[in-house]
């Protein structure tokens, strides 16, 4: 079994998270965004998970050289999205945004807890938790006691879809009618393989582009890859799939490796 993943990984400065307006992809599910003087940090994980599943790629940056976060969401429960390890090494002073329930796994911190449709206006920004087709575990009597969300950030005159991670299911297309055009959404698209366990919970990259497409996207950005052997597709598919598809479905599409900035100003 290979140890690492044939994946490019950008390791850039710290300094170069700490001007502009930006989005730096950190693998995973990881997503490090800074707009209009704040910042945010989503599901970050930067190590093992539950420090036994071992890292694919080495992380970007390790969590104590990132900026100190404003606010940092978390999507659900699960290991490999709500790593306290993490948590624990970034710099302190950030509020945390999660589902409801989750504050018995993060006893001590400053957290929100929303229910789906709740919003809450933090750090001079909106955040509205949104539902999503997943479930939330972490150890053998917790099943489903905590919420999973997906959450409509906006922030400096944009409007951001944050996907966490689901499988499709038509409340795409509610959101995107309801909440939508979004100007930028982040959608998982990996550990789809194989189907018949994996899609009632995991995107495929094309459905992935349906869900950009049903939230009326102006641009996508793939992200649930890249890090962890999670599904059996190969490591560097995802990104390429949902690319090829997002070509042929007229999709404005960016995909980010590891470590990569992308500068929001200029698209």
């Amino acid at each position: 079994m290979t140890k690492t993943f044939p994946i490019r990984v950008e390791h850039p400065e710290p300094e170069a998270l700490s001007e502009g307006d930006l989005l730096c992809f950190l693998g995973h599910n990881t997503v490090f965004l800074r707009l209009a003087g704040k910042i945010l940090l989503f599901d970050p994980i930067l190590g093992a998970i539950g420090g036994v599943v071992r890292r694919r790629t080495p992380p970007p940056l390790s969590p104590e050289k990132l900026p100190r976060a404003d606010l940092i969401l978390i999507s659900h429960a699960h290991l490999d999205h709500l790593d306290r390890l993490t948590l624990k090494k970034l710099a302190g002073g950030f509020i945390l945004v999660a589902g409801s329930g989750t504050r018995k796994y993060l006893e001590g911190e400053a957290l929100v807890e929303l229910d789906w449709l709740e919003e809450v206006s933090l750090a001079g920004l909106r955040v509205l938790a949104l539902p999503l087709q997943h479930w939330a575990q972490r150890g053998l009597f917790d099943y489903n006691r905590s919420l999973w969300v997906g959450y409509l950030v906006e922030i400096g005159g944009l409007r951001l879809f944050y996907g966490g991670d689901t499988g499709y299911f038509e409340g795409f297309r509610e959101i995107g009618a309801e909440f939508g055009p979004f100007d930028l959404a982040l959608l998982p698209c990996g550990a789809y393989e194989p189907r018949s366990l994996m899609a009632p919970f995991h995107m495929s990259p094309e459905e992935a582009v349906q869900a950009a497409l049903d939230l009326r996207a102006k641009l996508a950005v793939p992200i649930h890859w890249g890090a962890y052997l999670l599904g059996d597709e190969p490591p560097e598919e995802p990104p390429q799939r949902f690319a090829e598809e997002a070509r042929r479905r007229g999709l404005k599409v960016r995909v980010l490796y590891p470590g990569e900035i992308f500068r929001l100003d200029r698209f």
